[in-house]
């Protein structure tokens, strides 16, 4: 991020190359993202400050500034309505509260988005969970509370006289919430990089400059001086009302600017006001420096500034959308790839078709909605029923449209030296076509092409496979990836707690995003052991979301129609998965009870015998004992999550394992790891790695050698201390 964010302070003005350079080497060292502290307090001090409020549907966080330890805190309220909250829960209010410090939750699997990571670039660290809002006494406010409680009452009232349809777009196209919205409408508009529409942006802050200068000069109620000083008293309000986000701010800040300067009779490049704004932003708040949504804001911003030769001449506006769009789409591509692992190659249809729409008839409107629903009500409801009628019609039609387009280049997480090498052939390509040398231009635009390309195709021609044992939480997932990308397969797909209302939680959360990290989007087998949702709960989704080839379950399992080929397997077959072998053991016959019908099956991998086995009982174990008297395995995939009612003292000395995998949730209700299991492993002097103190363990391999490692650090003694008790 660091050479990116030099990169664009390069592109400003090359004869400002050693101010910038000055400029890099401050940064380097004020804008390096904090790191969480290695002990935190044990209990947060009885006075703290609230420095930031939000709330969700499930959950209260503050945001708290300790007095005492002149550190911020995250305090986390669960499961109540905002309305049931004590009134004096403001911005800026001084509280008195007790309460345990705990660690933010982290990443414990590759490719999951790192929360503990987030808040500490916010320099926050820790977090204390109420029970109850009584915890939480405050009293005062800060002097910019009337200005949030304004903004809240204000939305509020806006949606009492707007359809509850017409209201979610109002929110996200206006006042930048997108809560509102479906998840399936915010996901339709990721998957063709739309978010720009429904994120708050230089396009909205434009559209709104726009309007109001058209209301105030063009229908002759002002001069052109009196538009531009009510703007520039607007505007900051506007950035507010928007939600402040840094896209809002840099188009709100650049506009100000511009609207400034002529009265000083100074002339600035337009690179070097963005240029000063970003210094500003950074300044006041450096954790700006690490948020996506100021990346893509200012590079958006440099890059369409510097090629503004490229489009200034086009032909009608679907051509300059279309340009605008293309450079907009390819100057963040390699950072889009590096967050998101994935993207859509033609979006750009979908952008020059409702980019248009949006701007020219959605949000004008809704800011229309906003108005009335200020001044005359009940015209804005019926206003607002209309948005939404015609609005849906709309979509729907593009959704069709478009459908076909709806694909996905899964590429994986780009490295650095990738993304360099990508940003310097987006460079070259845009230099090449302010020029007009479009025979180059389309050389190096290839060239972007072809190196992106060749990142997503290294797995192919490396000899390296893995096994990776995901920290699912209670339950199982492993994923397996064959050298040289022969076939990647799946042992169980976990899906959340039971009681859990987001059914997608964890492979929206853990698995599909590992799996995009690592550049997958084809399941060459989805092997389930059985049909308890710890191990069978998140396979509708991954069938939705990827390609998957074949289903393998036993002949015993109720399995739901899919639409994908159904394998099913007993005791003494043999499935061969893209050439690679695997064994079934059990089960021989119908056992009446999911967990000891479990699919049980070797494999080798790395020059070592594996064996997984789902959830089996200790009954189950002596029985394939009894069939395969002659057992020998290196890694063993303990049964039932470490429960007490499988891995016997006998099978355990049978198998003799060198390594056992164990994937148990933490402080799960169960127990598990049960304190004999793991005795009856030590005992054996197996290598134990369990996914609630290790994280994801992964197995890389090469030849008939292997090596494991673990995601998170692993501290021997504090495992005994915790078994002992």
């Amino acid at each position: 991020m660091v050479l990116l964010f030099l990169w664009g302070f390069f592109l400003l003005h090359h004869r400002m190359f050693f101010l910038i350079l000055l400029f890099f080497l401050f940064g380097y060292v004020y804008l390096s993202p904090p790191t969480s502290p290695s002990i935190l307090p044990t209990h947060l001090s009885s006075t703290v400050v609230i420095k930031d409020l939000e709330y969700t549907s499930q959950t209260v966080q503050l945001v708290v500034y300790d007095t005492q330890t002149k550190d911020h805190r995250l305090i986390t309220y669960f499961g109540k309505e905002s309305s049931a909250l004590p009134v004096s829960w403001k911005h800026g209010a001084t509280c008195a509260v007790g309460g345990e410090v705990k660690p933010i939750d982290g990443a414990t699997n590759p490719g999951e988005f790192d929360y503990r990571q987030f808040m500490a670039r916010q320099s926050v660290h820790g977090q204390v969970e109420l029970s109850s809002p009584n915890q939480l006494k405050c009293e005062g406010h800060s002097k910019i509370t009337h200005l949030y409680e304004a903004r809240v009452a204000l939305m509020k009232k806006v949606e009492g006289a707007l359809s509850k349809e017409a209201f979610a777009w109002v929110a996200a196209l206006v006042f930048g919430e997108q809560d509102h919205l479906e998840e399936g409408t915010v996901q339709w508009f990721r998957d063709f990089n739309l978010s720009h529409i429904l994120a708050i942006s230089g396009l909205h802050v434009g559209l709104f400059i726009t309007g109001v200068y058209l209301l105030i000069y063009r229908l002759g109620i002002g001069t052109k001086e009196q538009a531009k000083v009510l703007l520039f008293l607007m505007l900051p309000m506007y950035a507010f009302l928007a939600g402040a986000a840094p896209s809002v701010l840099r188009a709100s800040l650049m506009a100000v600017c511009v609207l400034l300067l002529p009265y000083f009779r100074l002339k600035v490049p337009l690179t070097d006001i963005v240029s000063f704004i970003a210094l500003g932003l950074l300044i006041v708040s450096p954790s700006y420096f690490s948020q996506i949504g100021f990346q893509f804001s200012f590079l958006v911003t440099f890059s369409l500034i510097l090629s503004f030769s490229v489009f200034s001449n086009s032909p009608n506006v679907w051509v300059t959308s279309a340009q605008i769009s293309l450079i907009s789409q390819l100057s963040i591509l390699p950072i889009q790839i590096h967050y998101f692992y994935e993207f859509n190659p033609l979006s750009l249809v979908a952008n020059v078709l409702l980019v248009p729409y949006f701007s020219f008839v959605v949000i004008p409107f809704s800011i229309v909605l906003v108005i009335t629903s200020l001044m005359v009500p009940a015209v804005s409801l019926f206003l607002s029923a209309s948005l939404s009628q015609s609005n849906a019609l709309v979509l729907q039609f593009f959704e069709w449209g478009l459908e076909p387009l709806r694909i996905s280049w899964v590429v994986g997480e780009m490295s650095p030296f990738y993304m360099i090498l990508s940003l310097g052939a987006f460079i070259c390509m845009m230099a090449m076509w302010s020029q007009n040398r479009l025979r180059e231009t389309i050389v190096a635009g290839t060239g972007m092409v072809v190196i992106i390309s060749l990142f997503s195709m290294l797995p192919y021609f490396s000899s390296k496979g893995t096994v990776t044992m995901l920290d699912i939480g209670q339950g199982d997932t492993f994923v397996i990836e064959l050298p040289y990308r022969k076939g990647v397969i799946i042992v169980d797909a976990a899906g959340p707690p039971i009681f859990t209302e987001n059914k997608r939680k964890t492979a929206d959360r853990i698995i599909l995003p590992f799996l995009k990290s690592r550049g997958i989007d084809t399941i060459d087998a989805l092997i389930v052991s059985h049909e308890d949702s710890d191990h069978n709960g998140s396979v509708p989704y991954l069938i939705e979301e990827l390609n998957v080839e074949a289903l393998v379950v036993s002949s015993f399992y109720d399995e739901e129609e899919t639409g994908v080929k159904v394998a099913r397997m007993e005791a003494g077959d043999v499935v061969e998965i893209k050439d690679h072998r695997f064994e079934i053991l059990h089960p021989y016959e119908d056992t009446q009870d999911s967990n000891d019908n479990s699919l049980v099956l070797t494999s080798a991998f790395g020059g070592k015998k594996w064996m997984f086995t789902g959830d089996i009982s200790k009954e189950m174990e002596a029985q394939i004992m009894e069939r395969y008297p002659s057992l020998d395995i290196d890694i063993l995939k303990i049964g039932h999550h470490g429960s007490d009612t499988s891995t016997s003292e006998e099978w355990v000395t049978m198998l003799n394992p060198s390594v056992a995998l164990i994937s148990a949730g933490r402080n799960n209700r169960y127990g598990h790891p049960h304190a004999d299991v793991l005795k009856r492993l030590e005992r054996n002097h197996s290598t134990i790695y369990v996914t609630s103190e290790h994280g994801s363990v992964q197995y890389t391999f090469s030849g008939q050698s292997g090596t494991f490692s673990s995601f998170l650090s692993y501290n021997a003694n504090r495992s005994k201390e915790k078994r002992a008790n």
